[in-house]
C-alpha cells in the first residue's frame, strides 16, 4: 500500500471527532462539509509526552448539515471520543509497528458562523519521541498526508534546544519552532533534537 493511503495521518486532515460525525451523517456520500483550514501544533519537551492542539473549520453549504454534526458531536460522551482517539492510534500503532499510548483527550465544536463549524483538539500521546543518550527523537514512522491551502503544521521545541537534523525540510524556522504550510504533500517530519 502506498503511504499516502495506507492510513490518515493523525491530528492532520480529519480529526477524529470529524470522522465519528462524518461516518453518522455520510454512508457512501460525499461528505457535506469542505475544510477550510487546518492548524495542528505539536509542543515538545524533554519529555516522552508529547502536547498536541489542533483545529479545522468546515463549511457546511447547508447549514441543517452543521446542525446536525454539532448535535452528533454532542451526543458524544467525553469517554466515547476517548475511547475512538485511542482506537486511531492502536491502528496507527498497527501500521507503523510503532507503539503511540494517548494519555489525554479533550475536544470541542463551535459554530462560527451560520455556514462554518470549528473543532478544536487537545491531547498528550507518548511514543512520538524515543531517547537516544542526550539526543530525542521525533518519528511516527513512514506515514504521510496532502497540506491542502490553509494546513500548517507547527513543531514548538524548548527554548535553547538545538536542533541537530529535520526532515524534511520545514517551510519557516524561527527559533525553536518549525512550520510546514500547505500546499503540500508531508511525510511525519523526522526530528532528532537536544538540550
Amino acid at each position: 500500500m502506498r503511504k499516502y493511503n495506507k492510513f490518515l495521518w493523525i491530528m492532520v486532515g480529519v480529526l477524529v471527532v470529524v470522522m465519528i460525525v462524518q461516518f453518522i451523517l455520510t454512508t457512501n456520500k460525499k461528505p457535506p462539509y469542505q475544510q477550510l483550514s487546518y492548524q495542528a501544533e505539536y509542543i515538545f519537551d524533554y519529555a516522552t509526552p508529547v502536547t498536541i492542539n489542533d483545529s479545522v473549520k468546515l463549511y457546511y453549504a447547508n447549514p441543517s448539515d452543521l446542525q446536525k454534526a454539532i448535535d452528533e458531536f454532542n451526543k458524544l460522551t467525553p469517554q466515547e471520543k476517548f475511547k475512538s482517539y485511542q482506537q486511531m492510534f492502536q491502528n496507527l500503532s498497527n501500521s507503523t509497528k510503532l507503539s503511540f499510548v494517548p494519555v489525554s483527550y479533550d475536544s470541542t465544536a463551535t459554530i462560527v458562523n451560520a455556514n462554518t463549524l470549528q473543532f478544536n483538539e487537545h491531547s498528550v500521546v507518548d511514543g512520538i519521541i524515543t531517547v537516544n543518550g542526550s539526543d530525542y527523537i521525533v518519528s511516527m514512522g513512514k506515514v504521510g498526508m496532502k497540506l491542502d491551502n490553509g494546513s500548517i503544521v507547527t513543531f514548538r521545541f524548548p527554548n535553547g534546544s538545538k536542533i541537530i537534523s529535520v526532515s524534511p525540510t520545514p517551510t519557516t524556522v524561527e527559533n525553536s519552532v518549525l512550520t510546514w504550510e500547505g500546499p503540500m504533500n508531508l511525510s511525519f517530519p523526522e526530528v532528532i533534537y537536544t538540550k
